[in-house]
């Protein structure tokens, strides 16, 4: 009697963790579905930014908007140490693949032929910014702080293009150092994860 009470509850307990674990309604399949890609989106697009913002930085690095670029890139180092610890928590095996490493080096070598100027940056990032806010709504409130990041880290990006067009490469490089020095959310998100 004691087996068949223990096999019950054992497959009682399985039924109700598949049942939790089901969508509810097509559109929480739907809202699941959107969440991968646009979070696999997302992770593709800082690997992009991380390479083309690497090279670029080192071949502007004797040209006035290089102080900009070498800022958005430490700015990227930052969050791919980031994005590779939440990618654990979010149990996202995530991995770049040649495309988006390519798309990365295409792009930083095209610096060789022209300097993208502040007002391309802005009109990439200003439709992509609400993407980020639906990838944040969509995601479970217990990873809120790391998705609060990758929120913050474009409006960053954005606000420091708008003041490089307006003011100078320099003032925009301004703009992102202080994002990474003195932006708290970066430093309790970079935070080691035994130390939090």
């Amino acid at each position: 009697m004691r087996v068949i009470l223990q096999t019950g509850l054992i497959l009682l307990t399985a039924y109700i963790l598949m049942v939790i674990a089901m969508p509810i309604s097509a559109t929480e399949a739907e809202d699941q579905t959107l969440y991968m890609k646009r979070l696999k989106y997302e992770f593709d697009n800082r690997t992009f930014a991380y390479l083309s913002m690497k090279k670029a930085a080192h071949v502007l690095k004797d040209d006035p908007a290089g102080v900009f670029y070498q800022a958005y890139y430490d700015l990227e180092v930052v969050n791919q140490d980031i994005y590779k610890r939440n990618a654990i928590s979010l149990n996202f095996d995530y991995k770049a693949n040649w495309f988006t490493r390519f798309r990365g080096h295409a792009a930083g070598l095209a610096t060789h032929l022209v300097t993208f100027r502040p007002e391309s940056l802005i009109k990439v990032i200003v439709p992509y910014i609400p993407k980020l806010e639906q990838l944040r709504d969509l995601a479970d409130p217990q990873h809120q702080q790391f998705f609060d990041h990758v929120v913050a880290q474009e409006q960053a990006q954005l606000q420091a293009s708008q003041i490089a067009k307006e003011e100078g490469w320099a003032q925009g490089a301004k703009v992102l150092r202080g994002f990474v020095d003195g932006n708290e959310l970066i430093k309790t998100v970079a935070t080691p994860v035994g130390d939090q």
